[in-house]
């Protein structure tokens, strides 16, 4: 098979280059990029140039199937973040939430059908009464392949389920999407865990850098090749959560916690100690992590 994959790739290759060394004979002088473009969306756009070589009837055809799966696997690990991420805040307010999440977790294979069936649904609508092809070629210009490959391109499953995740801290962050903070200590004995007052200072900061990377994301799913434009976007989101991290260790302690009734001033104090460290432990390895990425 990779033979045959080879053996496509040298013909296309040598059928491309025939077309320019034609034109430059016929005009006299090398290929300007114009002139270039132009005998590139005259071949074709990489999909329909693929389908050419995909003689078999299917369901879903050579020219949509490349975008088939990776569609499928955005949709599926939306669909399931959203439902876990659900299911854990309604399962919070049970009074065995574990249990309560290990209910509802049996629901999400029945809830990735559906998404299955629907995406499914959609891509066999397109390739019966779409026109794939004209889709592709109408849409596809030679002047937005990548001119330097600075790192390998995110998936869209990938870059959709960061995406997603973007947005839902945005919502808590905001406050329109309300987050539990209590905290169980033992049967009848609870606290409230709270932000200090450090997060007040990188509360602005925090958002942005929230909306920036959610751009990113965004970006990567519309155009997948990295440019320098996303590298930019990506050091300054590192570098920006960097600083944030920096006022967010200098001003500890990370949260308050106001105990409920029946709660000692012992167990608040390890309970303080506890969230704080915990806390100290995850940002401090999300530092290094940021630090050895930028």
């Amino acid at each position: 098979m990779l033979a045959g994959v080879l053996d496509v790739m040298a013909e296309l290759r040598e059928a491309l280059r025939a077309k320019v060394e034609a034109s430059e004979d016929r005009l006299g002088q090398a290929a300007t990029t114009e002139e270039i473009v132009a005998i590139l969306k005259a071949f074709g756009a990489p999909p329909v140039v693929a389908a050419r070589y995909e003689g078999r009837m299917q369901l879903i055809g050579p020219v949509l199937y490349p975008w088939f799966w990776p569609t499928q696997r955005t949709a599926l690990g939306i669909t399931a973040a959203v439902y876990l991420v659900l299911s854990a805040l309604r399962s919070l307010a049970n009074d065995n939430p574990i249990q309560a999440m290990i209910q509802r977790i049996d629901n999400v294979i029945g809830i990735g059908l559906i998404a299955f069936a629907a995406v499914t649904l959609v891509f066999i609508a397109v390739e019966r009464w779409g026109d794939p092809v004209k889709i592709f070629e109408k849409r596809w210009d030679p002047r937005t392949l990548p001119r330097d490959a600075i790192r390998k391109p995110r998936s869209l499953f990938e870059s959709g389920v960061s995406l997603f995740f973007d947005i839902l801290f945005i919502l808590v962050w905001l406050k329109f999407v309300p987050f539990p903070n209590e905290l169980p200590l033992r049967d009848g004995a609870s606290v409230s865990v709270v932000l200090s007052p450090a997060w007040s200072a990188v509360y602005w900061p925090i958002l942005a850098l929230a909306l920036l990377g959610a751009a990113g994301h965004l970006h990567d799913m519309v155009r997948p090749a990295w440019n320098r434009l996303r590298s930019a976007i990506s050091i300054a989101c590192y570098a920006g959560g960097l600083a944030v991290l920096w006022v967010l260790f200098k001003g500890r302690p990370f949260v308050d916690v106001q105990p409920r009734p029946g709660t000692s001033p012992e167990e608040l104090e390890r309970a303080l100690r506890l969230v704080d460290g915990v806390l100290l432990v995850s940002l401090g390895i999300t530092a290094l992590i940021w630090a050895v990425s930028l």
